[in-house]
């Protein structure tokens, strides 16, 4: 399992974002930058996960469109949607496009159900890239779908 961001023994670090009206989080030292860069240049014949490449600060990065690879319809970039651009140790030179960018959530350790003790498929229905889900975070009022953004680039191999 990929190391996770510890504030102390008992938190974890998670940033969060929405897609589909739903909370993500990833790992917060997984993350490079997030930017509002959306200019895509398209990548011809590629799969449907694909946005494209964009240039940010002379630095190509492939963006995979996140909607996509968990089975929720497609829909284009907004005012409010951001890019997600993960560090090399991730994978190399990507990124992800989300609707919307949330906060960093400081998430209690034993709040974490991770995927192999839950029952698959409880977080989404139907999702066609199940090994992209780490787990759930149980919080308040609200479920926190844990990804592993390790396994993006898998899906298109």
């Amino acid at each position: 399992m990929a190391q996770l961001a510890l504030l102390n023994e008992n938190i974890l670090q998670l940033a969060s974002f929405r897609l589909a009206d739903r909370l993500f989080g990833v790992n917060i030292l997984d993350v490079r930058e997030i930017t509002r860069e959306m200019e895509f240049t398209p990548v011809f014949h590629s799969p449907p996960e694909v946005k494209g490449y964009v240039n940010i600060r002379g630095k190509v990065y492939l963006i995979l469109d996140l909607r996509t690879m968990l089975g929720f319809p497609p829909g284009e970039p907004s005012s409010m949607s951001r890019l997600v651009i993960f560090k090399p140790e991730v994978g190399e030179s990507f990124g992800v496009l989300v609707d919307q960018v949330g906060d960093i959530i400081n998430a209690p350790a034993d709040s974490v159900e991770y995927r192999a003790e839950f029952n698959e498929g409880q977080a989404l229905q139907g999702e066609p890239h199940k090994n992209l889900i780490l787990g759930e975070c149980k919080l308040n009022n609200q479920l926190v779908i844990m990804l592993n953004p390790v396994n993006f680039l898998k899906v298109l191999e």
